[in-house]
């Protein structure tokens, strides 16, 4: 009875988290994951890069099927980005000898391209178990419909996956960092009088072998001279 009492007279403030508690890791292991983003989150905070909307973003036709675009065709294409649970889908329509490069700007689909003849690979795609430049190569036009349904058997492109560059901030070197470049640094100026040696070495090799290739060209000259002498005894 005397705890019950005491338990009414403090009221709900007794079960009431302290702010300090909330952020403690005993109390955020029982929070769900939004409130850790909440708790996580600065107040103010403004990302520093933040992704640009395309023109279906704006307009929000970003999920319509190509029917519904106005895309036409009789060749159902799906790109495929990626592997897995990650992987994304895009599904389009387009006529035998399409350019692939047309179609994918048109379904949406992104592909890093290099060269854009065809001779870098930076866009080989596989379709169908075979590999293609979307750069240069058409949607194929030796397709056959289906027998019964009239309908052309459906396409799928794989296409690379994109990876994000990572630039990171800049920060003061550490100690570590000075002593690992006076490593680099003493490395590389044994490196250069090592090979400063060995080409001191090879050119006097060449200054040698000059100097006796002229010693023998003056000898056989000589020797020329004296037979011609022989020969004409009354040039002399």
């Amino acid at each position: 009875m005397i705890v019950a009492a005491l338990l009414m007279s403090l009221g709900s403030n007794a079960f009431t988290v302290p702010s300090s508690t909330r952020t403690s890791p005993l109390f955020m292991s029982s929070t769900t994951e939004d409130e850790k983003l909440k708790l996580t989150k600065k107040e103010g905070y403004v990302p520093k890069w933040k992704k640009k909307e395309t023109l279906a973003d704006l307009t929000g036709t970003a999920d319509l099927s190509a029917q519904d675009k106005g895309l036409i065709g009789s060749v159902p294409i799906t790109f495929q980005q990626g592997k897995g649970e990650s992987a994304t889908l895009i599904q389009t329509t387009a006529l035998p000898g399409q350019p692939l490069k047309l179609v994918a700007s048109q379904a949406g689909q992104y592909i890093k391209y290099g060269c854009g003849k065809g001779e870098c690979g930076t866009c080989e795609s596989l379709c169908n178990g075979k590999y293609l430049r979307p750069c240069v190569d058409v949607v194929p036009t030796d397709l056959e419909p289906d027998a019964e349904t009239g309908k052309y058997p459906p396409l799928l492109i794989q296409v690379k996956g994109t990876k994000a560059k990572v630039v990171s901030s800049g920060k003061f070197f550490s100690a570590k960092s000075f002593l690992l470049g006076f490593w680099n640094n003493l490395l590389g100026m044994m490196g250069f009088v090592r090979d400063r040696r060995k080409a001191k070495k090879n050119w006097q090799e060449r200054m040698d072998k000059e100097a006796e290739i002229q010693r023998l060209t003056e000898e056989k000259k000589r020797m020329r001279a004296e037979e011609a002498a022989m020969r004409n005894p009354q040039a002399q």
